[in-house]
């Protein structure tokens, strides 16, 4: 919702590549409401932890993406500057509340986007929109410089349109932030999460797959066969996959 044009380090692992920040992330100099109009002309002195390892590694951050209000919705009409339109069909929700993140990545807008998780906030967007997103492990992503709905299921990470550039965009991210962000573990294990991806062996992992999740009354079929597509790439990838029951999810509807 709000156009930028602050260019980063002349290389890095980002260089290249354009990036829109969700607008609960402080940009400094850029107007943030969080998706809420009783914060309009809120603007942060200071950048978010995630803004300056995106920065450092060149990333060109060319606007602020619109949330929904509070980023207490999982659909797309809620923000404080209307609503945001699936790209693929703008009849329809683009998912919420990272939902503006997700529209600018699957238009082509941007390469790169970061979301916030607390509920599905990333991934409910992803999904709408054909895009990849990941909720990263608790604390793995400091928060440092957003702005908090719960801080026991706070949570910030990549989307983008291919799971290379997630993975690179989550590998520039991650990392300890010296204890500004207290859900973070002193020691913080990071990766080359973007070449961990080339060699995809699963040797050893187990998934489990719970059978409730399928065939729900009123479900798409297409989904189910997408799902049972990716079940059967793991598998030939080495994991193990076994059904478990959880008679308690029909109750999360």
């Amino acid at each position: 919702y709000w156009k930028t044009d602050i260019k980063g380090a002349e290389d890095g692992k980002l260089a290249g590549k354009t990036v829109a920040i969700k607008d609960n992330i402080a940009v400094a100099g850029v107007p943030m409401m969080n998706g809420c109009g009783a914060l309009e002309g809120y603007m942060p002195e200071f950048d978010a932890s995630v803004v300056t390892r995106i920065l450092d590694e060149g990333g060109h951050i060319i606007g602020k993406a619109a949330c929904e209000n509070l980023c207490f919705s999982g659909s797309s009409f809620t923000s404080g500057k209307g609503t945001i339109r699936n790209p693929i069909m703008p009849l329809h929700s683009a998912g919420g509340s990272s939902g503006g993140s997700a529209a600018l990545v699957a238009s082509g807008a941007v390469d790169l986007a970061i979301g916030g998780d607390q509920g599905g906030s990333i991934r409910i967007p992803a999904a709408w929109c054909g895009i990849v997103g990941l909720k990263p492990t608790f604390g793995l992503v400091p928060y440092t410089g957003a702005m908090s709905m719960d801080p026991s299921v706070d949570h910030l990470g990549p989307m983008a349109k291919t799971v290379h550039d997630c993975a690179l965009l989550l590998e520039v991210l991650a990392g300890y932030d010296n204890g500004l962000d207290p859900r973070q573990p002193s020691i913080l294990p990071c990766h080359e999460y973007s070449k961990e991806i080339e060699d995809f062996d699963l040797s050893g992992l187990k998934i489990g797959l719970v059978s409730e999740g399928f065939n729900w009354p009123h479900s798409d079929t297409r989904v189910n066969y997408v799902v049972r597509e990716a079940i059967m790439m793991l598998q030939q990838a080495g994991a193990e996959v076994e059904e478990v029951s959880i008679p308690m999810l029909k109750y999360s509807k």
